[in-house]
């Protein structure tokens, strides 16, 4: 899942605005170090603060500021966050309903558009996860992928990161879709981008568990669909993400799980 938990490259997009962000008065800077402390802390009241300080940027900036673009999309990631935590219909699909105004409002040559269409994405992936709706799944793969088209390829840079990020989230949205319609063609395009991810991120990475992880849940995947012939690398590919997950860490316990059931699937499979 796409979190943008670093700082909007929209801030302090002119002279002025680097003045008042430096008072710490600038909308969008205050949103960006509430949300970040919430995501330390988990207090609810810095994350009603942080959209309090986005909704103020709306105000603040004029259609024309591509800040006003990153502050709606600042907003459909914190209802996001809201309903991830409280999980009250009405911000997700507040969430969603900014994020789409964020992408249409998002003007020629913006570099934040691809943050702005993968946080629309998440919000609708949320939304599928919740509804099963297709078109929501759908939505957020066409998005996924369009920001690979207008991200840049490579690695070493910010953006060169963000476009890894974008094809393991591709991969995960292309698995929720490939395993409720048991198409082999779509798990496995979502094997190749969460193949390209794990390629491209470096051992070592705080993110190299989780894909590792990933993929493995793409080829689990696959077996379930009937090819029992990937179930040796996605064992791997858990065996190793486990290895490599900090001690504590949220997901172990369901990796370990997922290894148990893999061990029933090779007895029931006879592998």
């Amino acid at each position: 899942m796409a979190r943008w938990f670093g700082r909007s490259r929209s801030r302090g997009n002119d002279k002025a605005g680097d003045a008042a962000e430096h008072e710490h008065l600038e909308p969008l800077g205050v949103s960006d170090d509430l949300r970040l402390a919430y995501g330390r802390t988990g207090d609810p009241k810095l994350l009603r603060g942080s959209i309090q300080a986005a909704e103020l940027a709306l105000e603040v900036y004029p259609v024309t500021d591509v800040r006003h673009a990153a502050a709606l999309s600042s907003l459909c990631m914190l209802h996001r966050l809201s309903w991830e935590r409280d999980h009250g219909t009405a911000d997700l699909i507040k969430a969603i309903d900014y994020g789409r105004q964020a992408v249409d409002k998002s003007p020629p040559g913006d570099p934040e558009l691809p943050r702005h269409m993968s946080s629309l994405a998440t919000a609708l992936q949320e939304a599928y996860d919740r509804t099963e709706d297709e078109e929501s799944i759908d939505e957020a793969i066409a998005l996924y992928r369009g920001c690979l088209d207008l991200l840049p390829t490579g690695g070493g840079t910010g953006q060169g990161e963000e476009r890894v990020g974008q094809e393991s989230n591709l991969a995960n949205s292309l698995l929720r879709k490939g395993r409720k319609s048991g198409d082999s063609a779509i798990l496995n395009e979502a094997a190749e981008h969460a193949r390209a991810a794990l390629r491209d991120t470096p051992d070592g990475h705080p993110m190299h568990a989780v894909r590792l992880v990933n993929l493995g849940g793409v080829l689990l995947g696959l077996v379930q669909n009937g090819h029992p012939e990937h179930i040796g690398e996605a064992e791997d590919m858990y065996t190793q993400g486990l290895r490599e997950l900090p001690a504590g860490h949220p997901a172990s316990a369901g990796v370990r799980q997922t290894l148990a059931m893999i061990l029933g699937l090779r007895i029931q499979f006879g592998i």
